[in-house]
């Protein structure tokens, strides 16, 4: 095994990847899907063309597609004829649906099995790794020539994409011999204009779900992994989907995927918003990723309160520091703005990360990491919070508002009330634990008093807050 040229360590041999190559280009896809699950283990990793191809199987349609291209077996068909037609739907690469079920049990029977980092290097990262990762054979089956495109990919939320699966269709049967990676990159090229697709690309196809899934759960047990303080795990993967070599953030799609999540009807894909952003968040409290800029980010995406109160409702962490963090200051921005701003065509905020040391994926070297500090610079004053607190609110913004300034006023003072509880007595604001002790009741009855059903289902829910924190906090009212 040592001897296998190009092969990383640890990896399938010659003999058993030729195997399931064997099996693509026989069209076996079910076979060579069972093959490499018999192959797994946690003592070889994958070899990255191999789950390539198994991720281009998972984004299959599984719909039975086959009986609109029938072989047509009657008597009177010619053998030469029955050979045409098998030949032709080869060439349909029709992947059965039970193929297409079998590799999406087989992604995540993989995050058992084998290590983030092993799994990551079949995966496109915007950042270079270092050393450059070994040019693989992608091997000559129509799946495996289909497939290669996924390393043509900007980052893996490309292989969610509508355009993605436009790729894979117009990825030629056969390759070239000469300049086989430059034609497929002009090829790409092409494919980027408007001509290609003129409705609106959808960031989460229908048949995309499933691999949404896998890597959201790829990059959590990344960061499950990640050898740091508890508090600062983040994942490295993800980070690598995010910054390119000169440190530029892009956010734009992840936070496009968030909301196309928030969309939809199924809990299960609403969750994956806030697992998503939860990773997200994460990576400011090790790295210098501005939580603002997330902040404002994810601001300018929210159209009503159904949105924000449900992403709210599922972000619901409280252990979690940065998470609070994060909620905060999005209340913060939602009663300063008094409901969300209009969408304009400015340029969208690019929050930049600290350069750091690249290293490649598939070497989980530990890194010393200091328990990270909770200063309250990253979060309101106590005076701006009771000050947005306390505002009245526009008349025009009482007659109607698509988010409820009594609801945010409920949100913002509970989680930042949750947050200072938290704290150590050194970390701890003086003046909430002053306010906390002497004017926080009056303050709230003064707010929601008299103001309607819904302010007294808040001002009750405050009050019995308060009578938690004063306990936690040790001080006496």
């Amino acid at each position: 095994m040592a001897n296998d040229s190009g092969r990383h360590p640890w990896e399938l041999n010659t003999l058993q990847r030729g195997l399931v190559d064997s099996c693509f280009e026989e069209g076996q896809y079910e076979t060579a899907i069972a093959t490499l699950n018999q192959l797994r283990s946690s003592e070889f990793n994958p070899w990255p063309p191999h789950l390539r191809q198994v991720i281009y199987i998972s984004l299959q349609s599984t719909k039975d597609l086959a009986t609109q291209h029938e072989i047509d077996t009657s008597i009177q068909a010619s053998p030469s004829k029955l050979v045409k037609q098998h030949q032709y739907q080869m060439s349909l690469n029709l992947i059965p649906p039970k193929a297409v079920y079998d590799a999406q049990k087989l992604l995540m029977a993989y995050l058992l099995s084998s290590t983030p980092a092993a799994l990551g290097r079949a995966l496109p990262q915007r950042r270079s790794l270092i050393p450059p990762p070994p040019v693989h054979n992608e091997g000559d089956s129509t799946v495996a020539r289909r497939a290669a495109c996924i390393i043509q990919c900007r980052d893996c939320w490309e292989m969610l994409h509508t355009n993605f699966l436009l790729r894979q269709s117009a990825v030629p049967s056969a390759p070239k011999v000469k300049l086989k990676r430059q034609s497929e990159h002009i090829g790409y090229s092409k494919l980027d204009s408007t001509d290609l697709n003129a409705s609106s690309p959808v960031v989460v196809t229908e048949d995309a779900w499933p691999l949404m899934e896998w890597l959201v759960s790829l990059f959590e047990r990344d960061e499950e992994l990640s050898e740091t303080h508890p508090d600062a795990r983040h994942s490295s993967l993800l980070a690598a989907q995010l910054l390119d070599d000169t440190d530029k953030a892009y956010f734009d799609i992840p936070i496009t995927i968030i909301m196309h999540c928030l969309a939809q009807t199924q809990p299960q894909r609403q969750r994956l918003a806030s697992r998503l952003l939860s990773l997200l968040i994460n990576l400011t409290s090790t790295v210098e990723l501005d939580l603002q800029g997330l902040i404002f980010a994810v601001y300018t995406r929210i159209h009503s309160l159904e949105q924000i109160s449900l992403l709210i409702s599922l972000l619901n962490q409280p252990s979690a520091t940065q998470i609070l963090k994060f909620r905060i200051g999005l209340c913060h921005r939602l009663i300063s703005g008094l409901g969300p701003p209009a969408t304009g065509n400015g340029p969208k905020p690019q929050p930049r990360i600290r350069a750091r040391v690249t290293k490649a994926v598939d070497k989980q070297e530990p890194t010393t990491v200091d328990p990270p500090t909770t200063n309250r610079s990253s979060v309101p004053a106590t005076s701006e919070i009771l000050r947005l607190f306390q505002a009245p609110v526009p008349e025009e913004v009482q007659s109607g508002a698509s988010l409820t300034p009594l609801w945010c006023k409920y949100q913002l003072l509970s989680v930042y009330g949750t947050f200072q509880a938290r704290l150590t007595p050194a970390d701890r604001d003086s003046e909430w634990s002053k306010t906390l002790a002497e004017t926080l009741p009056r303050i709230v009855r003064d707010v929601f008093q008299q103001k309607g059903n819904e302010a007294s289902v808040y001002q009750r829910l405050l009050e019995n807050q308060i009578i938690g924190w004063q306990q936690l906090v040790g001080v006496v009212h």
